[in-house]
């Protein structure tokens, strides 16, 4: 009995704790889908104000090539973490399928593990370029726009998916069942090969006919 008692306020406290992490990761998304979203429809904005200016006015947006560069920086590396979030990342999965039950857990977690690492180190190392482009002054061509304030989102986009792997690995083993993401439980959509026999005899059939 003393056993039982101990064991629900430890999983009462994890439950908290997923609740906290699942809050702070919501907000995040929330974050990642406003700059997503609004700097495409920025982008798409004065694409179409600069063609219509210089349609009929002959006077065009100045920099707005630059803009449009600086916004795709923004947009990829803001989603990265999203797609990581969102389990919409590449997988190279020919090894990962063939694998059922602990083994293919097991090689999930350390999936999740070493790819957050990478990006940890990737961050660290966008993060000192980012140090070095700020001592130096560097500016954009065109509007003179400090280039690290720009440069800046590659260590936090970064930083935000090697975060969501590890997220990812926890979620992997402190839950039953298999996780993509923290949020995204992995499913798959399997076409039964009876059904796409049945559905080819009948479509013959119908050709005999």
């Amino acid at each position: 009995m003393a056993q039982s008692g101990s064991e629900q306020p430890a999983s009462r406290q994890g439950n908290v704790i997923i609740k906290l992490i699942r809050g702070i990761d919501r907000t995040l998304e929330y974050a990642e889908v406003f700059i997503i979203g609004g700097s495409i429809l920025f982008m798409a904005l004065i694409m179409v104000t600069h063609v219509l200016g210089r349609t009929f006015f002959r006077i065009g947006i100045p920099g707005v090539t630059e803009i449009t560069e600086l916004l795709i920086i923004l947009i990829t590396f803001v989603g990265v973490s999203y797609a990581v979030r969102r389990a919409r990342h590449i997988s190279m999965s020919a090894l990962y399928d063939q694998l059922r039950g602990v083994a293919r857990k097991t090689l999930l977690v350390t999936i999740c593990l070493i790819t957050g690492g990478l990006l940890f180190f990737l961050a660290w190392e966008a993060l000192g370029y980012v140090q070095t482009i700020h001592q130096r002054g560097r500016t954009s061509s065109a509007l003179n726009i400090p280039l690290w304030m720009i440069y800046a989102v590659l260590p936090i986009g970064f930083f935000l998916a090697g975060l969501q792997y590890w997220l990812t690995a926890l979620r992997n083993v402190t839950t039953p069942g298999m996780y993509r993401s923290f949020t995204e439980r992995e499913a798959y959509d399997d076409v039964p090969m009876d059904a796409g026999a049945t559905s080819l005899d009948t479509d013959t059939d119908k050709d005999k006919q």
